[in-house]
């Protein structure tokens, strides 16, 4: 029995760029998926008209790290605006057909939390909505 190789991503070489700075050692992870549209009670006219009707987020895991160049102290100061994202799930410099990028745009709901648990690395859950739905990049821009 012959068994092929594993060719999806394990998350190690994952980089993630937000308002065009990386924050790879920021995030403990992440994620760009549509909601189960259960709660979906929001749909724009530009969804509606293309289909999507789902919404989708960017959501995770944020370290807390309040220092000035920070993914933590962006996403205070940009809190209520909406910036730009990348994923590279392999991590590639340019998007290829066997190793696209993901990118759009990302409004950032609210400040993130601080403090935490006591000897345990402090973390905040973000849950940002994307503009619409995230486009796959096969293609250096």
């Amino acid at each position: 029995m012959s068994t092929m190789p594993f060719k999806g991503t394990k998350g190690e070489n994952l980089s993630i760029m937000i308002d065009t700075k990386e924050y790879n050692s920021y995030l403990h992870e992440v994620r760009a998926e549509p909601d189960d549209g259960e709660d979906a009670d929001f749909i724009t006219f530009a969804n509606a008209a293309t289909g999507d009707t789902e919404q989708w987020f960017l959501r995770g895991t944020l370290y807390n790290d309040y220092a000035a160049d920070s993914l933590w102290t962006m996403a205070w100061l940009k809190s209520g605006t909406v910036v730009p994202f990348v994923i590279k799930p392999y991590g590639n410099a340019v998007a290829s057909a066997d190793q696209p990028h993901f990118k759009g745009d990302v409004r950032i709901s609210r400040k993130p939390g601080i403090g935490g648990e006591a000897g345990e690395a402090h973390e905040t859950e973000i849950e940002w909505e994307i503009d619409g739905v995230p486009t796959r990049v096969t293609a250096a821009a």
